[in-house]
């Protein structure tokens, strides 16, 4: 794959995380669009779910699991020769 190919790919992973009106009352560091795809599904199982479980009132935390579904969507459509992230 080439450089132009590779930036494209880049270009079409959907952000890491949501549109968020206002600020957070917490940090939260998704994972970057270069992290493997086990490292995203580590972020929803081990924060997101969790997170989620304990602030169940929180309205930005369902947005965050929803960017994070999808984009492990997106990349289960990317063909294993396209994929630029790190392995899992």
């Amino acid at each position: 794959m080439n450089t132009e190919d590779k930036i494209q790919v880049l270009l079409e992973h959907p952000d890491e995380s949501p549109e968020i009106v206002g600020v957070l009352p917490y940090l939260i560091d998704p994972p970057s669009r270069l992290s493997s795809t086990a490292r995203w599904r580590a972020f929803r199982d081990k924060t997101l779910l969790p997170a989620i479980a304990a602030m169940p009132d929180d309205p930005d935390l369902p947005r965050f699991l929803e960017q994070t579904e999808k984009i492990l969507a997106w990349r289960a459509t990317i063909a294993p020769e396209r994929r630029i992230w790190k392995a899992d």
